[in-house]
């Protein structure tokens, strides 16, 4: 049998717990979700705790960009690696693996117009949408 304490406890309870889940599930970071624009040519991002601190970068068509990598994972090796898509069967660009903590600066060629992905080859969870130009598909 339930009390009037107990029954109060679990009205909030359910609550709380259902939004901390909603808020588990939308951080996943996934290519499909990432929407930005161009801002100029010089582009950071961060690793933490395996994972990027964003899931879209966004950089001019036909012109090379940098991008500064910061990697605070200690003793983990991260990257930023470039690719036409998800099955990373292309690639435009592979940075070099920077153990953390460490930071480095990639140079990247110019890249042609579209909508790209982004990962980090070890942790291939780590991922991203990559927009070059104003390509929106």
């Amino acid at each position: 049998m339930m009390t009037g304490r107990s029954h109060r406890w679990q009205l909030w309870v359910l609550p709380a717990v259902a939004a901390l889940s909603s808020l588990a599930l939308t951080s996943t970071g996934s290519f499909a979700a990432g929407s930005c624009s161009p801002s100029g040519t010089a582009l950071e991002i961060k690793a933490f705790d395996v994972k990027y601190d964003k899931d879209c970068l966004a950089a001019p068509a036909n012109q090379a960009l940098t991008i500064d990598f910061s990697n605070l994972d200690r003793g983990i090796p991260h990257n930023v690696a470039i690719y036409q898509d998800e099955t990373a069967g292309k690639a435009f660009f592979k940075g070099d693996l920077i153990d953390g903590p460490g930071k480095t600066t990639y140079s990247v060629p110019a890249l042609p117009e579209g909508k790209l992905f982004f990962r980090c080859d070890p942790h291939p969870e780590m991922k991203g949408t990559f927009i070059v130009g104003t390509a929106a598909s």
